[in-house]
């Protein structure tokens, strides 16, 4: 069986070894990249962490906030003071 385009050219040792120091500094320059990558996420998540502890603290506070208004909404239902006159939901309708 023939190709169509002829038998492979021999490729010269010079442009094989070309290829392969190539291929080798591309696997050291991704090492070396991969590394200084790595120590910047590490630093990235470390200050995450430390921005998550006050996030974390500041939406307990809004939740008991917000737990505590309908608390006071749901006393008020079951009083009946929510709809009496006078009340803001009363002056809306």
């Amino acid at each position: 069986m023939s190709l169509p385009y002829g038998p492979p050219y021999p490729v010269s040792p010079l442009i094989r070894g070309i290829r392969f120091a190539l291929l080798l500094a591309g696997i050291v320059y991704g090492r070396i990249k991969q590394a200084k990558y790595e120590d910047l996420e590490e630093t990235w998540r470390e200050e995450e962490a430390k921005r998550k502890v006050v996030r974390d603290r500041e939406l307990a506070k809004l939740k008991e906030k917000i737990a505590k208004e309908e608390r006071e909404v749901v006393r008020q239902i079951e009083t009946g003071e929510l709809f009496r006159p006078g009340n803001i939901i009363t002056r809306l309708l």
